[in-house]
């Protein structure tokens, strides 16, 4: 009897956020599928998950304008894959989050007949609706991350399904050691070297003010294990934490974040924010020419309108955000519709699993 060979899956994901995600897929598949063989590019998650790695690739993943020093390493790797997909003629390609560095893995997928889906949907909508026609022509699927995000690409011939997110899954939380402080204020920086060394600062002035009309505040620095050392130079006595954000965030009574997948966690908990990214005048000036939404921080791109003081990108605004940090913790009735209002926003993530949805996703195309 002819035994039915496994799937075989090419899964690519070039930064922290993308290495998750990967992660997350895989797990699902497993589950899914036991059977199937998942190879690609990633980090230490989608490593732990069971994923064969062509490469390491999330330890020095930049964005903006230093994404410029990415492009020579970004092409060895493309052409390590290319290679790869040549010799092995996966069953399906997933291509993870970072669509600058995954379209030419979709076109190289293409030429040798492979079936694509991407994880998560490209930011069409926010930068580059023009590019429509390429995604469809090197694309047959969309597992989207954001409710709204189907509608949008069902308008231009693109299937997309919305599968929830998994930083919407809330996780269990233990007792660790946390200042007792009120009130209590989170930092979160961010992982890339670029983001931490522009926004921690940032965070730490803010932090140095409200300390001034709240004496009695404490604070801690959330991050990823990986990134600590890259915290320790900004860290300026303060508590690092590592990979115990759950505990984090329910202890906290507002949180100073950069923008990204981080914002949502916070939001899943409950917790008042202030969003911020710094970065240097030249990107804040390609944002305001490229971006073409009315918000940019993804709590607020969820709601559909403002319900989080955001201020993405910016420069070095201390004064401003120190201020709406000290009036939102002046006034105990507007940090509670804040909150309100994120675990409302959340709620529409809860009937979605996010591992298995991908991954029945995958396993269809794989079978095509």
């Amino acid at each position: 009897m002819e035994t039915r060979k496994p799937k075989l899956i090419l899964m690519t994901a070039f930064e922290p956020s993308g290495d998750a995600l990967g992660a997350m897929a895989t797990h699902g598949l497993k589950e899914l599928n036991p059977h199937c063989r998942v190879v690609g590019l990633g980090g230490d998650l989608m490593a732990s998950a069971g994923v064969e790695l062509l490469a390491k690739t999330t330890q020095e993943a930049a964005m903006g304008v230093g994404a410029v020093s990415e492009i020579s390493r970004i092409k060895k790797l493309i052409e390590v894959v290319g290679q790869w997909i040549e010799e092995n003629k996966p069953d399906v390609v997933v291509a993870v989050d970072s669509p600058a560095a995954n379209w030419p893995v979709c076109k190289v997928a293409r030429t040798h007949g492979c079936n694509v889906v991407h994880l998560a949907a490209p930011k069409l909508w926010a930068w580059a609706p023009w590019r429509i026609k390429k995604l469809r022509r090197l694309s047959d699927h969309l597992m989207c991350l954001l409710p709204f995000e189907p509608e949008w690409f069902g308008q231009r011939d693109m299937p997309a399904t919305f599968i929830g997110h998994p930083a919407l899954r809330k996780s269990e939380s233990k007792h660790i050691d946390l200042p007792a402080g009120e009130p209590n204020i989170i930092l979160l920086p961010g992982s890339r070297k670029s983001e931490i060394r522009k926004n921690l600062p940032m965070q730490q002035e803010i932090l140095k003010r409200i300390c001034a009309e709240f004496p009695g505040t404490e604070a801690v620095i959330a991050v990823r294990a990986e990134d600590v050392e890259r915290v320790k130079p900004y860290a300026n006595g303060l508590q690092i934490v590592a990979d115990e954000l759950p505990s984090v965030l329910e202890w906290g009574t507002l949180a100073l974040t950069v923008s990204g997948t981080v914002s949502l966690h916070v939001m899943n908990y409950g917790v008042p924010m202030i969003g911020m990214y710094k970065v240097n005048p030249i990107s804040i000036l390609g944002a305001k020419i490229m971006l073409n939404t009315k918000f940019c921080f993804l709590p607020n791109l969820i709601a559909g309108q403002s319900i989080v003081p955001e201020c993405i990108p910016c420069g070095n605004i201390v004064s401003q955000l120190a201020s709406l940090s000290i009036d939102l913790l002046h006034d105990p009735e507007a940090l509670a519709r804040m909150r309100a209002r994120l675990q409302k926003e959340a709620a529409v993530y809860l009937e979605h699993d996010p591992g298995k949805e991908s991954a029945e996703i995958i396993l269809r195309f794989a079978s095509k």
